[in-house]
């Protein structure tokens, strides 16, 4: 498949480059001096994506002719792409790729393909901890004692609206070295990341970006659910999960362990003579799918020995 891109706009043409180029290939480009000389003319591309946020583009009558032909077929583009967020982007990207399948459906048996392996090109695992009563003194001993690894970190610990902030600035504290954020729509899935999953939510990822989902739980006090978010992750990342339970009260996360038993990359949980509240490993590990237990900072030691630097 030859796709080009016709824009004068380097960073507009350096961004459909990165965008398109795993699915499609390399692009051919063209700018001002390929339409004076023929080569626009004369391209063997199948499609051609056409800048129109590019006023020079839109200006020249050579272009909009080329617009009117059968051959190539001419998509066109009209928004400035360095604008966008990057969940904006992939949006535009799968879009973009829906519209040259239609157009070109003889040739585009690899794209499916060649998207999925794009979406999880350097995906880090991600590690689910969920913790309640309890749980914010065994989240300062793990952070404490882990170091910056390659890896994302989902941090579901059941809390009021109104503590929530506190929390947050409490991790920032602690995790030293990682990026500390509140898991939001748009957020980039990356390594050395820590996300705070807020009430009432759980998450999903596409292309690598955050999608939070309205999850309302039965028990309030059980917020955010912890089994909703490991099975949403789970079902959506294409890296690796693993799971901790650290300090609590009822059994929070032991259906969602149940599900991922025997498929996830590791399941530990707080040992029981460390924990303010034993109610939630001890649950989990009547699962039989727990296969470490030790103190938070035994299992920070753990984590950091499955990511040798």
């Amino acid at each position: 498949m030859r796709v080009g891109i016709v824009s004068t706009n380097e960073v507009q043409k350096a961004l459909f480059t990165e965008l398109l180029s795993p699915l499609v290939g390399p692009l051919k480009e063209y700018d001002l001096t390929s339409i004076r000389n023929g080569t626009l003319h004369t391209t063997d591309a199948h499609i051609l994506i056409i800048d129109m946020s590019d006023p020079a583009i839109v200006g020249c009558s050579d272009v909009m002719e080329m617009m009117g032909r059968e051959e190539p077929i001419c998509l066109m583009h009209e928004k400035d792409l360095f604008a966008m967020s990057q969940a904006e982007r992939i949006s535009w990207r799968n879009r973009t790729v829906e519209e040259i399948r239609k157009s070109l459906p003889d040739l585009t048996s690899e794209l499916d393909s060649k998207k999925d392996e794009a979406d999880n090109k350097n995906v880090p695992d991600a590690w689910i901890i969920g913790s309640s009563a309890g749980g914010p003194q065994a989240l300062r001993e793990f952070f404490t004692a882990l170091p910056v690894l390659p890896i994302t970190i989902f941090v579901a610990q059941h809390i009021s609206e109104n503590a929530f902030g506190q929390m947050l600035d409490r991790l920032v504290d602690v995790a030293k070295g990682w990026e500390v954020q509140v898991a939001a729509d748009g957020a980039k899935v990356k390594p050395n990341t820590v996300f705070l999953i807020p009430r009432d939510k759980t998450v999903d990822i596409r292309g690598g970006i955050i999608e939070l989902k309205q999850h309302i739980t039965p028990d309030l006090s059980f917020n955010p659910s912890i089994d909703a978010v490991i099975r949403s992750i789970f079902a959506c990342h294409p890296g690796k999960i693993g799971v901790i339970i650290f300090s609590g009260m009822g059994f929070d996360g032991s259906a969602g362990i149940r599900a991922v038993k025997g498929r996830a990359k590791m399941i530990m949980a707080q040992d029981q003579a460390s924990c303010g509240a034993k109610g939630m490993p001890d649950s989990a590990r009547l699962t039989g799918a727990v296969q470490i237990s030790a103190e938070p900072a035994a299992l920070a030691a753990e984590l950091k020995n499955m990511y040798p630097q």
